[in-house]
């Protein structure tokens, strides 16, 4: 890969990132926190900030590994 190609592609993991820990997540937090779910609902419920946490860490480890 060429370097511009590299720092577009880091640009776009930081800006990423960013979106998701500082947009994707809290949202989340507070939507399933207002949302009065209760047994298996909220059990399943419960686990999508933390896989919106794994997707962004398999963003990461994708552009360490390209």
């Amino acid at each position: 890969m060429d370097k511009k190609g590299m720092i577009g592609g880091v640009v776009s993991l930081i800006v990423a990132i960013i979106a998701i820990v500082a947009v994707a997540i809290p949202i989340s937090t507070a939507v399933i926190t207002t949302a009065n779910l209760t047994g298996i609902d909220a059990t399943i419920v419960q686990y999508i900030p933390t896989f919106l946490a794994l997707a962004g860490l398999a963003l990461v480890a994708g552009m360490v590994r390209a």
